[in-house]
């Protein structure tokens, strides 16, 4: 990652959730260089505890705030926590989640209410939460990230079924607390190689391999790809922008790319 200090959200304060690691980390860690005060919110305290030194270590204003997003009463607590330490929440980032690669058929209730519970019931509470500060400033900038998955059957069923979720609630958000001053727009990635794809690395050290091809852009995605998506849409460059889905995959939800050859046949 560019190490250089940039300015884009200088003063801003942003609450990234599930930030202790992979694309929630990179947010956190290139907000603060771009100027942001970052709060992040991570139930792991050892990956927290290493993300927020390693951001002050860079020069980055964060507090980390170790909680358990699937406890409305810690979502309530520690959202006030933010706003009293910091003054107010500028940009909610909704980045945590629990992705389950199971298909419906092998997905147990205690995997399904899991997947929903943090993916998307912990996207509401804590939208519901900084939702009165925003409107009260008539200011505010809430950013879901989604995933392809909510937009084309792609495996991992209750996962992708609780991001579905989080599209729609983007659109809500939009529409609803538009005329307060509330922008809200939902990030989509593709395949992002963190370590959430750890279990399937180990059956299948050349996962990100194999799903390259399906990539017009030739390969998968890093966590910066998603990071620079984020800062664009939590600074005053997408102003207008609200109810939009940014798409940031490589070019997969264009087309299967490896379908159109054998289409034409000229594979």
């Amino acid at each position: 990652m560019n190490q250089q200090k940039r300015d884009d959200l200088s003063g801003q304060v942003m609450v990234v959730t599930g930030a202790g690691r992979g694309i929630g980390r990179e947010i956190a860690e290139s907000a603060a260089l771009a100027g942001a005060r970052v709060a992040i919110l991570e139930v792991d305290p050892n990956t927290l505890s290493e993300t927020v030194t390693h951001i002050k270590s860079l020069g980055g204003d964060v507090i980390g705030y170790p909680m358990d997003l699937g406890v409305e009463k810690d979502v309530i607590a520690t959202i006030a926590a933010v706003a009293k330490d910091f003054g107010r929440i500028d940009v909610l980032v909704n980045n945590a989640m629990v992705h389950e690669s199971e298909d419906l058929l092998h997905t147990t209730l205690e995997m399904w209410e899991r997947s929903l519970r943090i993916t998307l019931t912990a996207g509401f509470l804590c939208i519901r939460e900084v939702l009165p500060g925003m409107i009260a400033r008539g200011a505010g900038n809430i950013i879901n990230i989604g995933t392809v998955n909510a937009k084309a059957m792609l495996g991992s069923d209750s996962y992708s079924i609780a991001k579905a979720g989080i599209h729609a609630m983007t659109r809500s958000v939009a529409v609803r607390y538009g005329p307060q001053g509330i922008r809200c727009n939902t990030v989509v990635p593709g395949t992002i190689a963190t370590s959430a794809w750890q279990s399937r690395a180990d059956r299948n050290p050349k996962v990100f391999e194999d799903l390259k091809p399906w990539y017009p852009l030739g390969r998968v995605g890093r966590p910066k790809d998603i990071a620079e998506a984020v800062l664009f849409l939590a600074s005053d460059k997408s102003e207008w922008m609200s109810g939009s889905e940014l798409v940031v995959d490589g070019g997969l939800l264009a087309g299967p790319a490896p379908m159109f050859r054998t289409v034409e046949g000229s594979d």
